[in-house]
């Protein structure tokens, strides 16, 4: 119940079309529980013993059938489009809030979350929502109307002791309902659950089909699809059995019903009680508008079941907040100048796992800062914390003495340059690309960018240039390449801070030696951090700080480091033993 009234409540901005809706129903329900009384009227007519034998107006009867059937055709036809628009709605407005939340989530939540289950909510969940909204919400809505309006009928204007054995199968209708319900609705969470971990693995492999091929897992990896695809099969196969005996013990009941009805009221009619026309009426309103849309409501049920999972990780999906929260009333940071300081930073991404202890660092405007370590000592977390992907657990980082927490997000971000490890990029032009870094770039700024990274040279020399696609066009950028396309995307946005994140390390040394010097250029001025395990990108720096186990151990800079024979100088030699070793 908590999960239909939830849903009922993402439905109220269109509250206006669903009561239009809901208006056509209760037009198409009247208009059809004319028919059954003329079909019975003209029952009556043609009987021997009716006075009013042989009065029939065909035409004018002929004339009442053809104009319900064009009017029950219209309004149709109508609620058809109308409902269709509203489900486009929905699917539209939930695609887009869904995804629009997913983008203020932060960082961490994705480090965590599997990108394909991610697809799996947006596309398959809401899809199966919109089906139930767009099929199932109308029929129900339809068949209420109609068993609301029959029972009156039935009760009110026809023989109510008739009425009440044609109810009297509802107790089975009900037990067979709730003899098939949970395991309907434990099938349909499987195939859910199932669904979710095939669009995993398939973005997951088809994403690492580098490694599959290297290692010659062709093979091994169909038979893991095959063996999830077979699983599923099953699965749908069983949902799909389950939903079919449902239905077909409704309809075998709706059949008892049936008949009960025809003996009683065909002795009622043989003993004078009941009219031939009364009979046919009432079985045709018991038959079509009672049995029928019952069985309909309990066919309905395999779909609901299938789409209570999808609704449950939807909403939960809407419900998970961000781990960073970007406050709106938040001023924008001022252009920044570049002091940055950590004060007694404390850092744990799980509860009392710190991954940083106690680090005070003064960077001071226009420095080059490098971080050193092994992996797992802190560094990416240091940049992580400036950026505000995470907050700090205790103590504060602040720019020009602005807490970055109580400045606005966006503003903050729009500051701060990265290139990363593993440079990703979109599967546009080249150009649009590049203007990811500033959206209202112009085309002489970004060449003056792709320059400074060494890149617009081979952008040129491509068969359609800055507007060709990247992995299309039989374009194949090296890995060089598309990290001198994230540089130069990073320079374009004129950052005040600058980080580079391995960004070298997966150059060789040519391609390396092209963009050190520009990047030593363009480093002037701006407050740089980098992070990498060739000491050789780092020997400039104006401070390197070697951390050790979420603390810093040294700083200073290549020369104070070397002298002092620490980490540093242990690394170094280590990294350069045969150019340190004697000839």
């Amino acid at each position: 119940m908590k999960l239909l009234i939830r849903f009922i409540k993402e439905l109220r901005p269109y509250a206006r079309t669903m009561a239009f809706v809901g208006f056509l129903a209760v037009i198409n329900a009247v208009l059809s529980l004319l028919m059954p009384r003329i079909i019975g009227d003209l029952f009556n007519r043609l009987d021997l013993n009716n006075p009013d034998f042989g009065k029939v107006n065909l035409p004018q009867t002929f004339g009442f059938i053809l104009g319900i059937a064009v009017l029950s055709g219209g309004v149709g036809y109508l609620l058809t489009v109308t409902v269709t628009r509203l489900g486009q709605l929905f699917m539209y407005n939930t695609r887009r809030k869904l995804y629009a939340h997913l983008q203020s989530l932060s960082q961490g939540y994705f480090e965590k979350a599997q990108t394909g289950k991610l697809v799996a909510t947006i596309v398959n969940d809401v899809g199966q929502v919109n089906q139930l909204v767009t099929g199932g919400f109308v029929q129900i809505l339809a068949d209420v109307v109609t068993l609301i309006g029959v029972l009156i009928n039935l009760f009110v204007f026809k023989d109510w002791r008739l009425a009440l054995l044609a109810l009297s199968v509802y107790p089975i209708y009900i037990a067979n309902y709730l003899l098939t319900r949970k395991r309907l609705t434990d099938n349909a969470t499987k195939i859910s659950e199932l669904r979710g971990v095939i669009y995993s693995d398939l973005q997951e492999k088809l994403a690492g089909v580098q490694v599959v091929k290297s290692y010659a897992q062709e093979r091994s990896e169909v038979r893991s699809y095959t063996g999830l695809n077979r699983e599923n099969l099953d699965l749908n196969v069983a949902q799909s059995t389950l939903g079919t005996a449902l239905w077909v013990r409704a309809e075998f009941i709706s059949a008892i019903g049936t008949a009960i009805i025809l003996c009683v009221g065909g002795k009622a009619v043989i003993d004078g009680v009941f009219r031939q026309g009364d009979l046919v009426e009432f079985l045709l309103l018991v038959t079509n508008y009672l049995y029928a849309p019952t069985v309909r409501m309990i066919q309905l049920y395999d779909q609901i079941a299938r789409t209570q999972t999808g609704l449950n990780r939807i909403f939960n999906l809407l419900d998970t907040e961000p781990v960073v929260v970007n406050d709106p009333t938040a001023p924008p940071i001022p252009p920044i100048q570049g002091r940055i300081r950590y004060d007694d930073v404390w850092f744990a991404y799980e509860p009392e796992q710190f991954v940083l202890k106690g680090v005070n660092l003064t960077v001071e405007p226009g420095q080059m800062i490098a971080f050193v370590g092994g992996s797992g000592s802190g560094k990416t977390t240091m940049i992580n914390l400036l950026s505000r992907h995470y907050d700090v657990t205790k103590g504060s980082v602040t720019i020009d003495g602005h807490d970055v927490r109580l400045i606005n997000l966006e503003s903050l971000r729009k500051q701060i340059g990265v290139v990363l490890q593993e440079s990703s990029l979109f599967h546009t032009t080249l150009k649009e690309n590049l203007r990811y870094g500033k959206l209202d770039a112009t085309d002489e700024e970004i060449y003056d960018a792709t320059r400074a990274a060494n890149i617009h040279h081979v952008i040129e020399g491509f068969p359609n240039g800055y507007e060709t696609k990247i992995g299309e066009e039989g374009v194949k950028l090296s890995v060089g390449e598309k990290q001198r396309i994230a540089i130069a995307r990073a320079l374009l946005a004129n950052p005040r801070i600058l980080v580079l994140d391995e960004a070298t390390s997966s150059l060789d040394s040519e391609t390396e030696s092209l963009i050190q010097d520009a990047l030593d250029t363009l480093m002037k001025g701006r407050t740089s951090f980098v992070i990498a395990h060739r000491l050789s990108t780092i020997v400039k720096a104006d401070q390197i700080v070697v951390m050790e186990k979420g603390e810093i151990k040294e700083v200073g800079c290549h020369s104070e480091l070397l002298i002092h024979g620490g980490i540093y100088a242990r690394l170094y030699a280590e990294q350069f033993r045969a150019e340190l070793s004697p000839a």
